[in-house]
């Protein structure tokens, strides 16, 4: 496992501060739960970008192959 320092804004430190306390959870597990979505999330919309441009699949070839 591998540490990471970073700075946070201190309202935000504040409400994981909160939430972690209310919901019972370290937040380590927090951060790297949050890191990973973001990550993911980000592969997807490049995924999304990347598709939007095409090439296009006419529909009726679409449904030939089905």
């Amino acid at each position: 496992m591998a540490a990471i320092t970073h700075r946070i804004d201190d309202e935000l430190k504040k409400e994981l501060d909160s939430f972690c306390e209310a919901h019972g959870l370290k937040q380590q597990a927090v951060v790297a739960e949050a890191i990973a979505a973001w990550l993911e999330d980000a592969e997807d919309i490049a995924l999304i970008d990347e598709r939007r441009d095409g090439p296009w699949v006419d529909w009726a070839d679409v449904r030939k192959d089905l």
